[in-house]
């Protein structure tokens, strides 16, 4: 996830496309090893003031795709972390870790206060939504190598995963012992390129 200012930089167009399945951040796998996640704090776009959830579109926020491939919305409570597994733990493990494919949805306030486009549909002061994220990403130095575990093939490892066509594929972007630096560059690269297809 991105947080602070570059979801800031996309509420508007998430506005203008509020049902959007992944109007504020796309369908990813992280690529890292792990990701802890804060729960969401949802603001006033303009004034910085915290909203109340109950007055938040409860179909906004964090999504992701559980192990028989359907999307499901993941609700973190206030005083909880969530760790979401990173696709180089999926390798370093063989598979017997895998990483998920999430995104976040944009939304306004409940009962559609805030019209797709701006406009005002139930007479109170229209408020543009914000959401702020604190992820924490583990990684590793980008000479590390990402390689199997001895006696794992890298369809067990591949295999194991959740297989989302919202993601491109891991086999098309990692080797056994590519380095993690390579296996960025490729996943950027790929992930560019995934976006401008759909």
């Amino acid at each position: 996830e991105t947080a602070g200012s570059a979801e800031k930089a996309n509420t508007e167009n998430a506005q203008t496309s509020v049902n959007a399945e992944d109007s504020w951040i796309g369908w990813h796998n992280d690529s890292g090893f792990l990701t802890a996640l804060a729960g969401d704090i949802f603001v006033n776009d303009e004034t910085g003031e915290i909203l109340d959830r109950a007055i938040i579109d409860p179909a906004a926020g964090l999504y992701a795709v559980d192990r028989g491939g359907n999307t499901v919305k993941v609700s973190i409570p206030e005083d909880c972390m969530a760790v979401q597994i990173g696709e180089c733990t999926q390798i370093v493990t063989g598979g017997a870790v895998i990483a998920t494919p999430h995104c976040v949805r944009g939304g306004g306030l409940a009962g559609g206060g805030l019209a797709g486009n701006g406009v005002d549909t139930d007479a109170k002061p229209a408020v543009r939504v914000a959401r702020i994220s604190l992820p924490c990403f583990i990684d590793t130095g980008p000479t590390f190598r990402l390689c199997l575990p001895t006696g794992c093939s890298p369809d067990q490892a591949i295999g194991s995963g959740v297989g989302s066509a919202k993601v491109p594929p891991l086999a098309d972007r990692w080797t056994d012992g590519i380095t993690f630096g390579d296996f960025l560059t490729n996943t950027f690269e790929m992930y560019y390129d995934w976006a401008k297809k759909t």
